[in-house]
């Protein structure tokens, strides 16, 4: 299908040049769209490479641009989107929330938004001047520290806008900001909470019968205050967070193509952003990109430099110091674990699943595969248990971790 007029075509290379939509001078000659190599599938979405061929003033230029759009080769799957109204916020949130945040930053803090429908995005392409890590590199602390000050960045920059014109964000945009993804209204969460419980009483480790009865009668209940957690905090401030700083929403700018280690980075899809805690952001990005054994080495380094960077970026832009408290920043760290940790159980099942075999389940059985994820996901694991070899031990691992800490701590939620 034709995703792209060349009215549409013609109506963003007019705003990549900052010119007239009616000069008369801009004629597009070609454009294609490139569909995304396999492994950049997305579970919300298709991509592809937008390339404009144009003319100004009788001089030719080529464009690019990254293009997200509806699922239209999946049919379950773009029902879930549309079901779930994953672009239209996020269109809204580039068109309404992201420019205003970005006049305080003095970084940049996301990709230009060109054009956009309720189905559809053209975006700035990053891979001009920025990439991901390749498969050969290894994130290191540097690493971790550049994207935590670019997380207290968009934080401390949503707060001065507030404070700037006197208002709340989550108030304004409360129909923007919904909570989309860790919510009891949302499917695919309530589905992987029962698959945490499924593999938990598989677990090796928990098959005593206190362990089995801890699972079996309170840990679904534990894991459902996760929504809870990821609403704005009553008590103090909260801050614009991205809330899915995964690996594959990272991307890093080097000085040169010598250069190993990145001098700046950059974040995309803005899906699941939402108005809460900050310590959502931090925690997320702690648990989902280092192994445990990698966490445990930087943690505290990482939560210690984060808090520093804030009170950086609020001594730039003039704003007080206890906006963001000390005792509050430690207090968040201990109460926001568990949705840390419920989120790494969640998504590893998905994010350690082969490209391959994701794929091939969903273009072969995308009804089914819709089933797995929204509605019963017991079958889907033992499937790709079976299919990939190691894939046990790894979604197993984030169930450990989160099981141990709420039959110690489950006091903390009761």
């Amino acid at each position: 299908m034709l995703l792209l007029s060349v009215e549409e075509c013609r109506l963003i290379a007019a705003r990549t040049l900052d010119l007239s939509e009616a000069d008369a001078e801009l004629i597009i000659l070609d454009y294609q769209l490139i569909a995304g190599a396999a492994e950049l599938m997305g579970y919300m979405g298709e991509y592809y490479k937008l390339q404009l061929q144009l003319s100004y003033k009788q001089v030719e230029q080529h464009l690019q641009y990254f293009v997200k759009s509806l699922p239209y080769k999946n049919a379950p799957q773009r029902a879930e989107c549309e079901r779930k109204g994953v672009f239209q916020k996020e269109t809204a949130i580039y068109a309404n929330i992201l420019p205003q945040v970005q006049k305080y930053a003095n970084r940049k803090l996301y990709p230009v938004c060109y054009y956009s429908r309720s189905d559809l995005m053209v975006l700035e392409d990053l891979t001009a001047h920025y990439r991901h890590l390749q498969p050969t590199e290894s994130y290191s602390l540097a690493h971790y520290k550049l994207v935590l000050e670019h997380l207290a960045a968009l934080h401390a920059a949503s707060l001065a806008w507030e404070e700037a014109e006197q208002f709340r964000i989550g108030e304004r945009y409360k129909e923007v900001l919904k909570e989309l993804h860790l919510s009891q209204q949302n499917e695919w969460f309530t589905t992987g909470i029962k698959g945490i419980v499924f593999l938990a009483a598989r677990h090796a480790k928990y098959q005593t019968a206190a362990a089995q009865a801890f699972i079996k009668d309170k840990l679904y209940a534990l894991l459902a205050k996760t929504e809870q957690l990821v609403a704005p905090v009553a008590s103090m401030r909260n801050v614009l967070c991205h809330r899915d700083t995964w690996d594959r929403n990272i991307f890093f700018g080097f000085a040169d193509t010598a250069a190993s280690l990145p001098n700046s980075c950059c974040i995309v899809d803005f899906q699941l952003t939402k108005y809460c805690s900050p310590l959502l952001d931090v925690l997320f990005l702690l648990y989902i990109v280092p192994t445990a054994s990698e966490r445990a080495l930087i943690y505290e380094q990482c939560l210690e430099h984060y808090f520093n960077a804030l009170q950086a970026e609020f001594k730039r832009l003039g704003l007080a110091a206890d906006l963001f408290s000390r005792a509050q920043f430690e207090q968040q760290c201990q109460q926001m674990r568990l949705a840390a940790l419920t989120i790494w159980a969640l998504t590893e099942p998905q994010t350690k699943m082969s490209s391959v075999i994701a794929n091939k389940l969903r273009a072969e059985e995308p009804e089914k595969f819709d089933y797995f994820l929204n509605t019963e996901r017991n079958e889907l694991l033992l499937r790709v248990m079976k299919l990939q070899p190691g894939y046990e031990q790894k979604i197993m691992a984030p169930v450990e971790e989160l099981l141990d800490y709420l039959m110690q701590n489950e006091e903390l939620y009761a």
